[in-house]
């Protein structure tokens, strides 16, 4: 019964290579990702039985909320930063008031 197991790691015959466990494509365009989830989908549904795609299928969905929910946390903590009060202590700012101080003017004080 141990003869039909494979080593772990080992990938099976089917997807060994294959255009389902390929990186990304490297483009920046939103629908050539979207277009390739799908293709993978489909490779996915054409090379595994009803149960395993099933599995599949329900793993890609966990990851994919998974990633939008640590995206999602990572912008709101971008957004809580900036709205935070600014800290006590000397302000720079590119608007500030330009003034030449001489200490030793003879002028009347304002």
């Amino acid at each position: 019964m141990n003869d039909a197991l494979k080593p772990p790691g080992r990938l099976c015959d089917a997807c060994a290579g294959s255009a389902l466990t390929g990186p990304p494509p490297d483009t920046e365009d939103c629908a050539r990702h979207v277009g390739e989830i799908f293709r993978r989908l489909m490779l996915a549904s054409e090379t595994y039985p009803g149960e395993a795609f099933t599995r599949i299928v329900r793993a890609m969905l966990v990851a994919m909320g998974r990633a939008c929910l640590m995206e999602a946390e990572a912008q709101a903590l971008c957004l809580r930063e900036r709205a935070e009060p600014s800290r006590p202590g000397i302000r720079v700012s590119a608007t500030a008031r330009r003034v030449d101080f001489d200490a030793w003017d003879p002028g009347p004080p304002e």
